[in-house]
């Protein structure tokens, strides 16, 4: 048993390192390196109304289970999203990683829905586990996003992440324009986060706010309003983006800002 969790501290941590992940409960087996686990992300996956999305959902074995793995995914509520493939076969000599594609019609209700991931292997006993997906407006500044390293815990649910947007926001000379910056907590996360933005290098670029506390109960996206003087030189800016929990780690992601003429 100490074994086995050994080995699932490490996928885990190796997981968090690249997209931090949900386990399902163990199926199979509850014997030693007999059964295995769904992993799925962690994080809501955002995908825009009329936009597809790829999700990997991934199967964590036991050393010693060796079995063909049927994957069923399904909305659990509502309608407006499909999913491509809703079920495929994990054969015991496959990679563990599979690609999902998540599409959301044009029609599809703004808001949280969630997909469940069903594994049932070829003896034993099945497993699922559920992860969530935001369906957000087409027009919602967020067009989406690099992420920044996991912040606060390693450990699963437990850290948060900063996204921006991940194309470079233009800003003319003299102009002020909005960039909407989000925090993306684990289930398990309940810290307050406080939030740095200031310019890389060079000057002529403002930001309001420069310093931002978003506390637990608060929406994850903050609104950041750039000003570029009317002297800002013409070029790409790079723009920082830090956070620190109340404990724990802190993180820090970049954007691009380009200034272009009026």
């Amino acid at each position: 048993m100490k074994k086995l969790l050994a080995i699932t501290i490490v996928l885990t941590l190796v997981l968090a390192a690249v997209s931090l992940a949900t386990d399902s409960p163990k199926g199979g087996s509850v014997a030693k390196g007999e059964g295995f686990n769904i992993s799925v992300p962690s994080f809501d996956t955002k995908v825009k109304q009329g936009e597809t999305q790829t999700v990997t959902i991934k199967i964590e074995r036991g050393e010693s289970f060796k079995q063909d793995v049927k994957l069923e995914i399904k909305l659990s509520k509502g309608e407006g999203i499909s999913v491509d493939p809703a079920k495929v076969t994990v054969k015991a000599s496959d990679k563990p990683d599979t690609q999902i594609n998540i599409t959301v019609s044009k029609d599809a209700a703004l808001g949280e829905y969630n997909i469940s991931v069903t594994g049932t292997p070829t003896t034993g006993e099945p497993t699922s586990v559920e992860f969530k997906v935001k369906v957000i407006a087409p027009d919602a500044g967020y067009i989406i996003k690099s992420e920044s390293p996991q912040g606060g815990s390693a450990v699963k649910g437990e850290g948060f992440k900063i996204a921006v947007p991940s194309l470079d926001t233009k800003i003319k000379q003299s102009e002020v324009k909005s960039v909407t910056i989000s925090l993306e907590r684990g289930e398990s996360f309940k810290q307050d986060v406080t939030l740095e933005i200031k310019l890389s290098k060079g000057e002529g670029l403002t930001f309001d706010p420069a310093k931002v506390v978003v506390k637990t109960g608060d929406k994850a996206d903050v609104q950041l309003t750039i000003t570029a003087s009317k002297n800002a030189a013409l070029g790409e800016y790079k723009v920082s983006v830090k956070g620190t929990p109340t404990t724990g780690e802190s993180t820090s992601v970049e954007f691009n800002v380009k200034v272009v003429s009026p």
